[in-house]
């Protein structure tokens, strides 16, 4: 997108937002490609970017707050001290494809509220941020793995590991040192899982004691 048509959008939306939608036009950027955009402090509150090509787009300090971002890919965006309060980071579609954080610096960022479910954050840099509420996340918890597309690499086992979409496991335990979990699948123990995977579509299904 044109820099000038992207600035227009931008003042108009700033002026549906202070006016409280009298005046001004909400900003829609349904599929945009704004790849390496200047969103410097940007305010794209309640704006529309589902499926937005976001990649590498300097979003620093952005105002995200409610924000429908279904589907977008901002994977390698700076994202630091962004307001993404309650914005909707979900599938987009019918294969349930969350938005493409991997790689993304979402340092400080504030995402309390906001919807991850299927949303890929591998590589994503966390330090600081808000993070929506995982205070269920505990030992004997029953959990379900919603849409997790990711790969890590297993150092003690030396090979790559995946989990199966939809799948039930018991988180068994935090390892706070290593920032890892582990959980079971199944018969199987998974270890070391990164901690970004709690906020990667992971859900409770119901506390049960183990």
């Amino acid at each position: 997108m044109e820099a000038s048509k992207l600035k227009e959008i931008l003042e108009q939306h700033q002026l549906w937002v202070s006016t409280k939608g009298k005046q001004g036009e909400r900003a829609n950027l349904t599929d945009a490609n704004l790849t390496g955009a200047n969103l410097y402090d940007a305010n794209l509150r309640d704006a529309n970017l589902t499926r937005a090509i976001l990649t590498g787009a300097d979003l620093y300090r952005a105002i995200l707050r409610g924000a429908d971002l279904r589907g977008a890919n901002l994977s390698g965006a700076d994202l630091t001290g962004a307001d993404l309060t309650g914005a909707n980071l979900t599938g987009a579609n019918l294969t349930g494809a969350g938005a493409n954080l991997r790689g993304a610096n979402l340092s400080y960022a504030n995402l309390e509220g906001a919807d991850l479910e299927g949303a890929d954050l591998e590589g994503a840099n966390l330090r600081g941020a808000i993070l929506p509420d995982i205070s269920w996340i505990i030992p004997g918890c029953l959990a379900q793995l919603n849409e997790i597309r990711y790969g890590f690499y297993l150092e003690k086992e030396g090979k790559s590991a995946n989990f199966i979409q939809d799948s039930l496991g018991f988180f068994i335990q935090d390892n706070v040192e290593e920032k890892t979990f582990d959980i079971m699948v199944g018969d199987r123990i998974i270890r070391n899982i990164p901690d970004w995977v709690k906020y990667s579509g992971m859900k409770q299904v119901a506390a049960v004691i183990v």
